[in-house]
């Protein structure tokens, strides 16, 4: 049965790719300089609000996911965003190797497909799978939990233990520009990579509870959310006399959290009437995953071949967009049919698409 595509999901999956390249895109071409202007200004919030971009997709998969069970028909999953890695893997190593960025034989090129540095951007699929693999298990412990007040408690102390520490070591006097040696490791750190587990329970907790607020006011959210980040980084790089850098620079923090919620609430229970413009969303956010890898070789072209000035960020913005999504969309659906057959070899060897463990 053909699943149901959420049209809201859909559009959040879309700022959360537009968000992934606008990042880089500003990260590539951007430099921020202590006393910052307003044109500075500008863009340092719209890296903020950019910063929701990987969040998001953590977010989508909690609200998505949260009621797989542990069974062999859910594992094939990976089968259409593994093939996308490898094909699109295979091409990064292609196009660097004639850009003269890298050297590799066949030995060495399987290497880096499996070790993830073929691509640039694969960091990503790698979390991914380890967060594919446990979410039957992290599905049991959210329903494991019986009360809302404790799937909120479970997400403050995760959100303790993975969002707090780099948030509260940015404002450390180590970085004051002063010679000052006080670091504020003062929060137990061991866990800050789990971060995407925290993600993934907030996108669970969405979706069993959808909260509903006004949409105006959700918008306003949305658009306020990066400003505290904004004015917080603007005040202490003035005031330092040098851009602090160190502020909210990970998806592991606070501000950045609190955006992709934001952004997220914005627009997951959104419809539109226009089945044309519908159709035309989800055909975009279908191709996500792909345009997210391809967008390496693109802006490996535009920022590091070609090259381009600071004031171009957004021209070269749509333009990375843009072809990101048609070579995406060209990927996507050369390879639909593979994964079908695919698919269905796996489901014959397994005994059955619903076939439990």
């Amino acid at each position: 049965m053909k699943k149901t595509r959420l049209c809201g999901i859909d559009i959040v999956r879309i700022i959360a790719i537009s968000s992934v390249i606008l990042l880089h895109a500003i990260s590539s071409v951007r430099s921020f300089e202590a006393p910052l202007d307003m044109t500075e200004v500008f863009y340092l919030y719209l890296r903020n609000l950019a910063m929701a971009a990987v969040p998001l997709f953590l977010l989508i998969t909690g609200y998505l996911q949260k009621n797989k069970t542990f069974t062999l028909a859910y594992y094939r999953g990976i089968i259409p965003v593994g093939m996308s890695y490898l094909v699109i893997s295979i091409l990064s190593l292609v196009t660097d190797k004639i850009n003269g960025m890298v050297e590799f034989n066949i030995v060495t090129a399987i290497i880096k497909i499996l070790d993830f540095s073929a691509n640039g951007y694969a960091w990503y699929f790698e979390m991914y799978i380890g967060l594919f693999l446990i979410v039957p298990f992290l599905n049991m412990v959210y329903r494991g939990i019986n009360t809302k007040s404790g799937k909120i408690a479970l997400i403050a102390i995760l959100s303790f233990l993975t969002l707090f520490p780099d948030t509260v070591v940015g404002f450390s006097p180590y970085y004051d520009g002063h010679g000052g040696t006080i670091a504020l490791n003062i929060i137990p750190d061991f866990f800050k990579s789990l971060y995407p587990i925290t993600y993934y329970f907030i996108g669970s907790f969405i979706s069993e509870y959808k909260p509903k607020m006004n949409f105006v006011i959700r918008i306003a959210l949305a658009v306020a959310a990066p400003l505290l980040p904004t004015l917080t980084i603007l005040w202490f790089s003035n005031s330092r006399a040098s851009y602090a850098w160190y502020l909210f620079n990970g998806f592991q923090t606070i501000p950045v959290c609190l955006t992709a919620v934001a952004v997220f609430l914005a627009f997951y229970n959104t419809d539109i009437r226009f089945g044309w413009i519908k159709k035309g969303i989800s055909v975009v956010a279908e191709c996500a995953f792909e345009m997210y890898l391809v967008s390496y070789i693109v802006d490996n072209y535009v920022y590091l071949i070609r090259g381009v000035e600071g004031g171009k960020a957004l021209n070269s913005f749509l333009t990375v967009l843009a072809v990101s999504f048609v070579a995406a969309l060209i990927i996507h659906n050369v390879l639909k049919p593979i994964n079908k057959l695919i698919i269905w070899v796996y489901d014959k060897a397994i005994g059955g698409s619903k076939n439990e463990l």
